[in-house]
Formats: C-alpha cells, structure tokens, sequence
C-alpha cells in the first residue's frame, strides 16, 4: 500500500513540474495564442498548428505555416494555374533565431562601420525586421516569387501583381506593406513589398494580441535590441501596414 502511494506520489509531483514547464514554454495571452508564438519562440516543424509546405507550392525546402494560411495558399494557387500563373512560396514561417541570423547579418556588415547604432537600426529596418517584431514569426505571412518590386512591374511578374490584386482577398491574402504614397493612409515603418502577402483571418486577430500583451521590454537578445524604442518598432514597424479588413 505504501509503494503505491508512493508511486502516485512521484507521477503526481512529476506532472506538476512538467505542467509547470509546459506553461513557462507557452504563456497564452489571450486564450488563442501564445506570447512564444507572437514572439517567434517556436518550432513550426513541432508545433501542432504548423504544417510543412509541399515541394509544388514552395521554391525550397523545409518551408512551414499554420496549416489553415497553407490551405488556403493551395486554393490560391490552383486559382493562379487556371490562368496559366505560377506562384512559389520562398519565405514562409521565420523563428526568432532565423530572424536574428538575417538581422545580425546585417549589423556586421561593412558598410555600417562607423555608424551610430540608431541609423544603422534604421538603415536595416528599411525592409528587414528586429527578431521577435517580423510578421513572418506567426506562420501567416509569405513572401512570392522574388524579393524585388521590379519583378512584379512587367512582364510574368506584373501578370502575378495583377492576379495577386484581383484574387488574394478571395482566399484571405491581403499585400501588407503597400506603397506609403498610395496607402489608405499615411504608413510608416518597412518600404513597399509586392512579394509579402499576409493571410488576414489570422494575421489580423496575431496583431491585436501582440498589440495587447508585447512591449519592447519582450524584444531583446540580439544585436542592436537597444533601439527598439528608439525607433517605435511597435508603433511604426509592427504596426505600420495597410489597414487591413476582413473580407
């Protein structure tokens, strides 16, 4: 009788200390999603809302996304064949540390020797993100085909922006970051990118929780972290896209 009170006594102290653990990994802060996830503190490849994009769909391997945006992207993309169009997948989900090897890349690189950290921060910021602030973290964003507005100016690459235009909202894409010269509104933050596409149904509920439960006290552990207020990377990069609407 002892030994089995016993043994329930060790399994029952022992889930204790791993629900314990289990909730330190996973803070949930608005009942939906975690602040690891709003931070990019996950592993997609492990994580049950995560799925690994089919080869088709990608331009590499080892892409992920909520398995809900990756659905959708199938449907998107089969709209695209019907009118002869190709669209790849060449950047889906990002970790923090993914981000933090793009980002101090970036902040070693020659050309900023000398600089004052705020301009270099600033330099970056012109279409990179500070990791644990990159829209890319939550598994609903993707960047197509090629990272260069010019593609999509002319010939197979306007095709695209134009499809993209006409048909992404049917299938909950919405391009975030517009031109600031043409936006609904006056937006701050990262240039225009004609390859990011952000699926809203679920982007769209991520920023309001980061909005609600992240401040710059969260965004830390990499090089150049120290300007984050400096450069409101909450008010003007976080938050600086198109107004976007649920369609």
């Amino acid at each position: 009788m002892f030994r089995v009170a016993l043994i329930l006594f060790v399994e029952c102290t022992l889930f204790i200390h791993l629900s314990a653990q289990d909730h330190t990994r996973n803070t949930v802060v608005d009942g939906e999603f975690s602040k690891e996830e709003l931070l990019g503190q996950i592993n997609p490849d492990s994580h049950a809302s995560f799925s690994l994009v089919p080869q088709k769909y990608a331009s590499k391997p080892g892409i992920y996304l909520r398995t809900e945006v990756l659905i959708s992207f199938k449907a998107l993309h089969e709209a695209a064949i019907d009118e002869g169009l190709e669209i790849k997948i060449l950047s889906g989900t990002r970790s923090f540390s993914y981000q933090q090897s793009i980002w101090e890349r970036k902040w070693a690189k020659p050309r900023y020797m000398g600089w004052d950290a705020l301009d270099k921060a600033l330099d970056i910021l012109t279409y990179s993100s500070m990791p644990g602030t990159s829209r890319h973290h939550w598994g609903t964003d993707i960047d197509l085909n090629a990272f260069e507005n010019e593609y999509f100016e002319s010939g197979e690459g306007l095709e695209v922006y134009e499809f993209l235009n006409r048909c992404a909202s049917t299938y909950g894409f919405q391009q975030v970051y517009t031109s600031k010269e043409t936006s609904q509104s006056s937006r701050s933050g990262y240039e225009e990118e004609k390859w990011h596409w952000s699926y809203t149904p679920i982007s769209i509920p991520m920023l309001n929780a980061y909005n609600g439960f992240i401040s710059t006290e969260d965004i830390q552990g990499f090089q150049g972290a120290s300007q984050a207020d400096s450069v409101n990377i909450i008010r003007d990069y976080v938050n600086g896209i198109k107004i976007l609407d649920l369609e």
